[in-house]
């Protein structure tokens, strides 16, 4: 009974150790993106009521629950990344303010919207 509750905790510790932080997966995502530039935009799709939430990391963990954009927000999207067998995009949105705002957001969510390059 010990051997198992030893194996256990060695597992759940080595489990953790091995975990990126979200700080961590956000460099790697930066590292290895395919970069877009400012070449696309991109409008959010969805039904009235529908929110798309930005990540701090393209992983569904590192979710930002208090920033989100509605259907018909136009953003630019700067790189994809691959991750959790879902497409990110690293995007850019800026409010009627000027204030902008970027994160990690899902593909899936989006339609392209146009070419802002010639």
């Amino acid at each position: 009974m010990k051997k198992i509750a030893l194996i256990t905790t060695l597992l759940i510790v080595c489990g953790k150790a091995s975990a990126l932080t979200c700080s961590q997966l956000s460099k790697i995502a930066d590292d290895n993106s395919i970069m877009y530039g400012t070449k696309y935009s991109f409008v959010v799709k969805g039904q009235k009521g529908f929110r798309t939430y930005f990540h701090s990391a393209p992983s569904a963990q590192c979710k930002i629950k208090q920033l989100f954009l509605i259907p018909k927000d136009s953003v630019v999207a700067y790189q994809e990344f691959k991750n959790e067998n879902k497409t990110w995009l690293y995007i850019m949105y800026i409010d009627k303010n000027g204030k902008d705002t970027s994160g990690w957001m899902l593909e899936r969510d989006f339609k392209i919207s146009g070419s802002l390059s010639p």
